[in-house]
């Protein structure tokens, strides 16, 4: 895991421009409009960044750490809808553009740092400088992506297939999530998921 500076705010963003800069070349003066509309906040472990039932109005840019979405049904059984890792972004689409409550918990796994930016200055910056723009497109872009392949995958794949393709997806932090976690990602219980990686020759560890 990089280490993410953890003191002034412009630290933060400078790392966060370093980030974005992997997708979206931003010019100084789209970069600079922005940077005094951010607020950043730590997370503790196990703390929510979300909770299901209230409105969301920030998108929130994960620097450190990473977090689970979440659903809770009303017999308080949890499913893990996905996992956001550094560089990622943490917010609930439906309440940013419909004005719904969320539908899901977004929760710290480990400790968080992040950058959050109000959806209005968000719009405003769309409006007004064309990079931002250009990076709202290409998240949606992968939010599509990931969502379309993740349905295929619960259709096409066998359970042993879809923790395959979790162990590529999340390399950099599977083996920081506890097995109970991946279990209810990929849709299945603890025990499958044990039989699975046992025959693929996994020696069985507590991971919380």
């Amino acid at each position: 895991m990089k280490h993410t500076p953890a003191g002034s705010v412009s630290e933060l963003l400078e790392h966060l421009h370093s980030l974005l800069a992997q997708r979206i070349r931003f010019s100084s003066s789209a970069w600079k409009a922005a940077e005094a509309r951010f607020s950043a906040r730590r997370f503790a472990a196990g703390e929510h960044v979300i909770e299901a039932g209230k409105r969301v109005c920030t998108v929130g840019f994960l620097l450190q750490g990473f977090a689970r979405y979440y659903y809770l049904t009303p017999s308080g059984e949890e499913f893990n809808k996905s996992f956001a890792k550094e560089g990622q972004v943490l917010s609930c689409i439906s309440s940013l553009v419909a004005g719904e409550p969320s539908p899901f918990f977004i929760q710290a796994l480990e400790p968080c740092q992040c950058l959050f930016l109000e959806y209005q200055d968000l719009q405003e910056l769309c409006r007004l400088h064309p990079e931002w723009g250009e990076l709202v497109r290409h998240l949606l872009e992968q939010l599509a992506l990931k969502k379309e392949r993740r349905e295929a995958d619960f259709l096409l794949l066998s359970a042993q297939e879809r923790y395959q393709k979790f162990l590529q997806e999340y390399a950099d932090i599977a083996s920081r999530i506890p097995n109970y976690h991946i279990a209810s990602y990929i849709g299945i219980t603890e025990v499958s998921l044990s039989r699975i990686r046992r025959r693929m020759g996994y020696t069985e560890i507590n991971k919380g």
